[in-house]
């Protein structure tokens, strides 16, 4: 390998690791950023500087990784390495994968979990689907819980004299920083990462044969809209004949697809094109294959607002397992491909996936009616409970009534609180009541619950309520006659019901009994309550009563609470403690206070201390403290300290926050600085800012100042600025070009727009597809044509 050049990524990695030793720690290392960026070789020069005698263990698949967990074969002082983590934690076996992970990291200790994901793998593992709720509950919480995600950027920007001297060394460095130019992206060279993706520009029939490059497409296509492992070979050699012509297709031969695959899977120098993999268990010829990764992040980009051809669609269906087959039918559904959408998820169900029937139903809902859908749904009670999701949201409470009526008798406990709730919007308390009343017969005190939520302002009633709760033996009931009690005025009898909550086991009536008792003057009371919620499992108690102390000016028992917060592990009061002891003017303990914390991976009290620092106007505090935030992982102190710097005037050193953000792999202040800018009227300094943040691959920039300009009155800059936004690759920039045209009459190049961020699967532009296609000349014609696209969605190639 050449010489590795370390960042400052670097330190902040060692030091996470190094602290797992030190304090008989378990931590999750997450090493985020795009490809041939460097996570991998960070990660393994960390674990051989920092961990060099613990062993390494490196699970095949999400299935081998809770497997081992599950046996205990994964103890104390190892290093569980998952390079490449989404592919541990997709679908349903990463999602048993991430609860068995969240396990381990509670119970063994020392332990190092260090992981590596692109972003964009992040955001779908973490983006919120308000639609059909959390699918993968566990996995978004591990990777957005208590860990240290590390950003790392894809150049070697920084200490230039360093890479200068590196490169004098060794002559490999030396050829990569004379091609990458002025751009810094040293490493993406040192892999031939750029070489491989001229020669897929170059088209077919040109570097690759027709079939060649057919076919890398197809492994490309196939992982960006969702397939998470590696491509089956079947799927491959039926979705690439719809990117080859109909010329290439009948002069390929007889043997074009193992001719392609040998061509892609071997080298004379510089990146396989496409890997083989083996699927199966046994040893035999590769069935499997993924695209390079710098390829395929690539394609990814110049392909996102294109929707496959129609060949690909009807490849997919081979995708090897439920999850993929899923993931397909959502990218074609999203895409309005409806038809092929409905055979993927029928496949899916096929094949056992548990949301499948649900998205069908939906879908059949859409194109076949009513009847079709309610068919589809059969007995199965999350499909019911979808359905009556999506009739509610368009509108139809009646028929979601009925939907959540026919969950509730599959046995969807949940369904029951949701027809009360849509019982009593209607202004039907006694049908509301008949609910919870059926749901309470039933064992479930929850609809009780939500009617005495919806009916705090009318205390008897949500007494009432809340009794009935309490009546079918649910703790919670007394929570809810405690807050009644308490917005009374009845604070001894609210503590009553909340000391009978406590006692039924409901940790969070200790919190409650504090603020009670505080109110009530009875402060011993107050600290009894704290160690009673402690000694439960929740702390929260000791986070309140500091605040009701320091609120009432007694700053040094404050400081006790949130210090007997810290000890039970609230990472919060740590932060507390540092903001108290700034305050103060104890710098000295304030930067002690978020040292600690930092040690387990939270840099949540040195980017407290930035803000407050940057507040008070101490401009060199602030900067340590963001420093020492970014440090731990959280590069958005920088960002903020650089709009902080911007808004006082201070370009100089708003600018050099930006780079110092970038060195850590966030261009976003870059971004941030050339809508502010703009904001003010400074046009050359926001040219400067995106140019800058568009060359560090914030794709999102020039949408961002786009939607700057546009609500400044300024639409041609606005249309310049969304252009630049499409050729950059993010698929929002042609939404809101679309949405600039049809608010102009341009209503041909806004159904062109629109028509792009379809294809790129953003839901918000089919609206506006269809709107720019309504208001089209003649218009008894566009009317037809838009009735007929609402159930039939998109055909594949038009």
């Amino acid at each position: 390998m050449t010489e590795y050049l370390p960042r400052p990524h670097d330190e902040t990695l060692r030091q996470r690791l190094a602290g797992t030793a030190a304090t008989n720690d378990a931590a999750f290392v997450l090493l985020v950023g795009r490809s041939a960026s460097g996570k991998t070789r960070a990660a393994y020069e960390a674990v051989a500087a920092v961990l060099p005698d613990w062993p390494v263990v490196h699970p095949a698949d999400a299935d081998e990784l809770a497997a081992w967990i599950e046996a205990s074969h994964i103890g104390p002082r190892t290093v569980l390495w998952l390079d490449e983590a989404q592919r541990y934690l997709t679908g349903a076996p990463g999602e048993r994968a991430a609860r068995a992970l969240a396990r381990l990291l509670d119970q063994v200790a020392p332990l190092s979990v260090v992981g590596t994901m692109w972003p964009e793998h992040l955001r779908r593992l973490t983006e919120s689907r308000r639609d059909s709720g959390d699918e993968t509950p566990h996995t978004h919480a591990l990777l957005t819980g208590r860990h240290a995600m590390i950003t790392v950027p894809d150049t070697l920007s920084g200490d230039s004299s360093a890479v200068a001297a590196a490169a004098a060394r060794d002559p490999r460095l030396a050829a990569a920083v004379r091609a990458a130019g002025p751009g810094d992206r040293v490493l993406q060279h040192l892999t031939g990462g750029p070489e491989l993706v001229r020669r897929w520009e170059m088209g077919p029939d040109q570097w690759f044969t027709a079939p060649e490059h057919a076919v890398l497409t197809a492994a490309v296509e196939a992982r960006r809209l969702g397939h998470a492992s590696a491509v089956p070979a079947r799927l491959l050699r039926e979705a690439a004949a719809g990117f080859m012509d109909s010329t290439a297709r009948a002069t390929a031969g007889k043997e074009w697809f193992p001719a392609a695959i040998s061509a892609l899977t071997t080298t004379a120098g510089g990146p396989v094109p496409l890997i083989a993999e083996r699927y199966a268990r046994d040893v035999g010829d590769p069935d499997s294959y993924r695209p390079d990764d710098y390829l395929e992040q690539h394609v990814r980009r110049v392909r996102a607002h294109r929707a496959p051809p129609a060949g690909f669609w009807t490849g997919a269906v081979y995708a090897r397992t439920a999850d993929d087959l899923y993931a397909l039918g959502c990218a074609a559904e999203q895409r309005r491909r409806y038809g092929y959408a409905a055979e993927l998820y029928k496949n899916a169900v096929e094949k056992g996936h548990s949301r499948a029937r649900a998205a069908l139903a939906v879908l059949r809902e859409t194109t076949d009616g009513r009847a079709a859908a309610e068919e589809t749904a059969a007995m199965d009670p999350l499909a019911w409970a979808t359905l009556a999701v999506s009739r509610e949201g368009a509108g139809d409470d009646s028929a979601a009534y009925d939907a959540y009526r026919r969950a509730a008798e599959a046995g969807d406990v949940w369904a029951w609180p949701a027809m009360a709730r849509i019982r009593e919007e209607a202004r039907d308390p006694a049908g509301a009541d008949a609910v919870a009343a059926l749901a309470a017969a039933a064992g479930h005190a929850e609809a009780w619950r939500t009617l005495g939520r919806m009916r705090a302002s009318h205390g008897p009633a949500a007494a009432q309520a809340f009794e009935q709760a309490v009546s079918v033996g649910d703790g919670w009931g007394h929570m809810g006659l405690a807050q009644v009690a308490e917005r009374a005025g009845g604070l001894v009898e609210a503590v009553q019901h909340a000391t009978r909550a406590a006692d039924a086991g409901v940790t969070a009536a200790w919190a409650l009994l504090v603020r009670l008792q505080w109110s009530l003057g009875d402060h011993a009371s107050a600290v009894a309550a704290a160690i009673g919620g402690a000694s439960s499992g929740n702390p929260e108690g000791w986070s309140l009563l500091a605040q009701l102390r320091n609120a009432a000016g007694d700053t040094s028992g404050a400081a006790a609470a949130h210090r007997e917060a810290a000890a039970l592990g609230v990472g919060a009061a740590w932060r507390e403690l540092a903001l108290l002891a700034d305050s103060d003017g104890d710098s000295v303990a304030a930067e002690a206070a978020a040292a600690q914390v930092a040690r387990t991976g939270d840099p949540e009290a040195w980017t407290a201390l930035a803000e407050a620092r940057a507040e008070r106007g101490s401009a060199a505090g602030a900067a340590h403290a963001a420093a020492e935030a970014a440090r731990v992982g959280d590069v958005e102190a920088w960002i903020r300290l650089a709009r902080r710097r911007e808004s006082a005037g201070n370009s100089e050193g708003a600018e050099l926050a930006a780079d110092l953000a970038a060195d850590r792999g966030s261009p976003a202040a870059w971004a941030a600085l050339s809508r502010m800018r703009e904001r003010v009227g400074d046009r050359d300094g926001s040219r400067r800012a995106v140019l800058r943040a568009d060359a560090l691959g914030a794709s999102a920039a020039w949408t961002a100042l786009g939607r700057v300009r546009e609500e400044r009155g300024d639409a041609a800059a606005a249309e310049r600025a969304y252009i630049r936004g499409c050729t950059a690759g993010d698929a929002e920039a042609h939404s809101m070009l679309g949405a600039l045209y049809l608010e102009q009459g341009r209503l041909h190049e806004a159904c062109a727009a629109y028509r792009s961020a379809v294809d790129a699967g953003l839901p918000h532009a089919w609206e506006g597809l269809l709107s720019a296609l309504a208001a089209q000349v003649p218009r008894a014609t566009s009317a037809q044509t838009v009735h007929r696209l609402r159930t039939t969605g998109l055909s594949a190639d038009g």
